[in-house]
């Protein structure tokens, strides 16, 4: 069972390292400040604005346009371009997520949100060892910049789990928890070393874990779902994938939907088969 549900663990780390890291908070705000019009800057800081309230309301596709005026009313804005990246990455573009965040980069090559994103970019289209490595070339340069950041410490877990590289992922996401005891995404991922690893009880220990932390996370129903069944623990298998079915991916994201849609049909085969169906 193991072997069969082995890439699916990671597309939900997927899910949440694409997720970690998109908010721009004003310690990871653009440092250069290139010569632009003052209604030209006015202008695209309001479409920069309007762009990511759409994200934040899960308003994908309609992001789209107001951060690709801002791009191309103040191209020398590197918050724009990270921005836009953003919706391009959950939207299901992630070429184009690549193109943005690199030209974000190219305006401030410091910016350590636009590595964090890059990253992940790198991560949720990865089809195999040789296409981690950029990513956890991103993670790394985002984390020399910002040691402190408890999201990208995860993300670099994440991808360095997908890579085996099992005691350097806990290490990652023990700083993770160590930075921010909170964060279920590293409690998830740490969880995910030791199930892989074959250390069940402390998996589920770590799962469960992640559960109190947050129990509307898909991703930690999903695991739960997975250690229950790994343990022989048919009724509460089912629960947390009947738990992780009934948690509404927002629809107007493509791009988060289509990542998860595999961990989707595979929990609703799973519970057919312990319903006996």
């Amino acid at each position: 069972m193991r072997r069969s549900i082995y890439p699916l663990l990671f597309v939900l780390i997927i899910l949440s390292a694409c997720r970690a890291g998109a908010d721009v908070g004003p310690e990871s705000e653009a440092t250069v400040t290139l010569p632009a019009t003052p209604a030209t800057n006015n202008e695209a800081a309001r479409l920069l604005e309007q762009g990511k309230a759409l994200l934040d309301d899960d308003e994908c596709d309609a992001a789209l346009e107001p951060l690709q005026r801002a791009a191309q009313l103040d191209p020398t804005l590197p918050e724009a371009f990270l921005s836009l990246g953003n919706a391009y990455a959950r939207t299901g573009q992630a070429d184009l997520a690549i193109d943005a965040y690199t030209t974000a980069l190219e305006l401030d090559e410091a910016y350590a949100a636009a590595h964090t994103n890059l990253g992940a970019a790198y991560l949720r289209q990865a089809d195999g060892p040789d296409a981690i490595e950029p990513a956890i070339e991103a993670f790394r340069t985002a984390i020399a910049l910002e040691p402190e950041d408890a999201d990208t410490h995860t993300n670099l877990g994440s991808a360095l789990l997908q890579m085996s590289q099992f005691p350097q992922a806990q290490q990652e996401f023990e700083e993770a928890l160590r930075l921010d005891p909170e964060l279920p995404e590293a409690m998830v991922g740490l969880g995910y070393v030791f199930f892989l690893t074959g250390k069940l009880d402390e998996g589920q220990a770590r799962f469960e874990a992640a559960a109190a932390m947050d129990p509307d996370m898909p991703e930690v129903q999903f695991a739960l779902g997975i250690i229950y069944l790994e343990t022989s623990q048919p009724e509460k298998a089912a629960a947390a994938f009947e738990a992780f079915l009934a948690i509404e991916i927002p629809p107007g994201c493509k791009g988060d939907q289509n990542v998860a849609a595999e961990a989707l049909q595979q929990a609703e085969t799973i519970l057919d088969q312990l319903r006996g169906e």
